[in-house]
């Protein structure tokens, strides 16, 4: 067996629990940076450079880890290995790696390879969890191509429309896709103030008097309806509200974080977190938020996306 999940936590998780196989991680951090619709090895450059822009690995050392995760893949069901097996959660992190490899392996000839799929609950399970695992659908495949079609789409009403109710795609076949991709239309900016809803959630939690970053972190985690975003994510969303003309936050210590008064205006709904800064330079997925505005906007009080005219 192939077991392939989110991360090494996961896979720390199979060695301990000396479940059979070989083990690869998907890596790559998908709600962060820009994910165009490019062709797969095309895209991982690009994933390889924003996550060194980040911080988070040279780019070369990254190239290399996508090529390697990319070479296992190709070579385990070029091989003849008998069973590849996915093992995802139910939050954005791991929708997003989840219909990213579905729509590659949608694209593949497996073979006699068979492609199956668990749900993890919680990582002590995961002996009790093998078991339970359940051969890929056709249906799975499809759906898993076209939300990552969407998510890589330049214009997000493509997400908007596979979420519709009058959509003609069923959502069924992936239980928690439709969670993750609503909740991750709410990272758009709020019509509201310009703020995302994690950038709210933080600020937030800094005027109820939170002052360490992980006291602020996992005060906005507690307003969510399951685990959104990973502490690295927020670090960035922290210091990227200190800076600018005009900061959200102050950094009192390298971990500390104390409200502005002009953050307490952005709470109040009395200032634009976008025009306050000149604009906007955002990658969510495939959509490129760039100029004076935002060119989409989450509205909290209808739930809905909508367009603005830049100006």
């Amino acid at each position: 067996m192939l077991h392939i999940t989110n991360g090494e936590s996961v896979i720390h998780s199979f060695a301990a629990a000396h479940i059979d196989g070989a083990y690869l991680s998907w890596l790559d951090v998908l709600y962060e940076g820009p994910v165009p619709d490019l062709p797969h090895e095309a895209l991982a450059g690009v994933r390889a450079r924003a996550i060194s822009e980040l911080g988070w690995g040279e780019e070369a050392g990254v190239r290399n880890a996508f090529a390697a995760r990319d070479a296992a893949l190709a070579s385990f069901h070029d091989h003849g290995g008998d069973e590849i097996v996915l093992w995802f959660e139910h939050d954005l992190f791991d929708q997003l790696q989840l219909i990213q490899a579905l729509a590659w392996f949608a694209d593949q000839d497996l073979g006699g390879t068979q492609l199956s799929l668990v749900y993890i609950a919680a990582h002590e399970q995961i002996p009790a969890l093998l078991p339970e695992r359940r051969p890929v659908t056709a249906d799975q495949l499809s759906l898993g191509r076209a939300a990552w079609k969407a998510f890589c789409a330049p214009d997000p009403r493509a997400i908007v429309e596979l979420l519709s109710p009058h959509s003609f795609r069923d959502l069924s076949p992936l239980p928690f896709l439709g969670a993750a991709l609503r909740r991750w239309l709410e990272e758009y900016p709020s019509t509201q103030n310009g703020l995302s809803r994690t950038e709210q959630q933080l600020l937030e939690a800094a005027a109820s008097g939170k002052r360490d970053r992980a006291a602020i972190f996992l005060a906005s985690q507690q307003k969510e309806e399951s685990i959104f975003l990973g502490d690295s994510s927020a670090w960035l969303r922290l210091n990227r509200m200190t800076e600018g003309p005009a900061p959200a936050l102050h950094k009192t210590a390298p971990e500390q974080y104390s409200l502005t008064p002009f953050g307490n205006r952005l709470l109040a709904g009395e200032a634009d977190w976008i025009r306050s800064r000149g604009g906007i330079d955002l990658w969510l997925g495939g959509v490129h938020l760039a100029g004076l505005d935002a060119a989409w906007r989450w509205d909290g009080d209808r739930r809905i996306l909508t367009g603005r005219t830049p100006t």
